[in-house]
């Protein structure tokens, strides 16, 4: 599904469904109010309540993007409403579809389990102060996993040949080179007499999260898995980290406002591999990237022989293009 755009890409980001394209820009609406119901897909009712209040936040979060500029040096506009509710449509149309694909074949219309629990488990003040609901971000969890189990059913065998195999280790094979990964604490101190307090307090057996705090750490924990690939980081920085074995300290690093310390819990050094040590690797994911393309050709195709209605207010729905005219 090639159709895209910059405001579009950020809808689909936003809704965790990256493989729901969207369509070019169209014209505008006629009544001042929408009607209940914004479309009909095959029957099923898309509520107009869900349009508006999806395209209140969209444009919300492009227009934090305005002023940036694509590769081709062409900026961003801010994105008019009547342009945001018809991508929005468009993305819930689809979403709509891919339930009624998913369910015609056998599928589990369901976000992963893991993550459906997170949502589940999420309070009820994450969503208070947003115009997303706990259902818009667990549709957008599901509309990734159930492409993604779509396609395998559908797709279960996918033939690539060597030279897809070589072309596609092309691109990954820096992922492969040697390198090293650290869990890594951090605190951020205001002085370098702290920070060196603080090397010396740990290396005596202090806890390090609590004495940085003790001496004025504005953060202090965490910093999770951090790698020679990392790209979060400066390269100073990460270099520094990648001097550091299981229990170590670093010296203190002059940052904007104080020093940083970092500790390293655990190290992890893995040699350069070639091609042949992990073809296996390799080869599944060149099998998964062609099964994507051929789950894009035929949602494309279903959507085509798709019945959709959608309301004037909004325009009428292009079965060609997928998109609302």
């Amino acid at each position: 599904m090639a159709r895209s755009g910059p405001h579009k890409l950020a809808l689909t980001a936003f809704l965790v469904a990256a493989f729901l394209g969207a369509a070019l820009t169209a014209t505008g609406c006629g009544k001042s109010k929408p009607p209940a119901t914004a479309a009909e897909v095959n029957g099923t009712t898309v509520p107009s309540a869900d349009v508006e209040r999806l395209t209140t936040q969209y444009i919300s979060a492009s227009a934090g993007s305005t002023g940036q500029t694509l590769p081709e040096g062409a900026p961003l506009t801010p994105l008019a409403r009547k342009t945001g509710r018809r991508y929005v449509l468009e993305y819930l149309v689809r979403l709509t579809l891919l339930k009624q694909l998913a369910q015609d074949n056998g599928v589990a219309a369901e976000p992963d389990n893991l993550l459906d629990k997170a949502v589940g488990v999420a309070p009820d003040s994450e969503f208070a102060h947003s115009a997303y609901t706990r259902e818009d971000l667990r549709n957008g969890l599901l509309a990734g996993n159930v492409s993604k189990k779509l396609a395998e059913k559908l797709f279960p065998n996918v033939a690539v040949s060597d030279s897809d195999v070589e072309k596609h280790w092309e691109t990954v094979k820096d992922r492969f080179k040697a390198g090293w990964s650290s869990t890594i604490r951090a605190a951020f101190l205001p002085t370098k007499a702290a920070a060196e307090s603080l090397r010396q307090k740990v290396t005596a057996g202090a806890p390090f999260d609590d004495t940085a705090t003790a001496l004025g750490a504005a953060k202090a924990g965490s910093m999770g898995q951090v790698s020679s690939a990392s790209e979060e980081l400066s390269p100073d920085l990460k270099n520094l980290i990648g001097t550091l074995h299981n229990g170590e300290l670093s010296p203190p690093a002059q940052a904007a406002d104080g020093y940083l310390v970092f500790l390293c819990e655990q190290r992890e050094d893995t040699p350069e591999r070639s091609l042949a040590d992990v073809r296996g690797q390799v080869l599944a994911a060149a099998q998964d990237q062609k099964r994507q393309r051929l789950f894009a050709d035929w949602l494309d195709e279903r959507e085509k022989k798709a019945a959709v209605k959608v309301a004037s207010y909004y325009g009428k729905w292009n079965r060609d293009r997928g998109s609302v005219n």
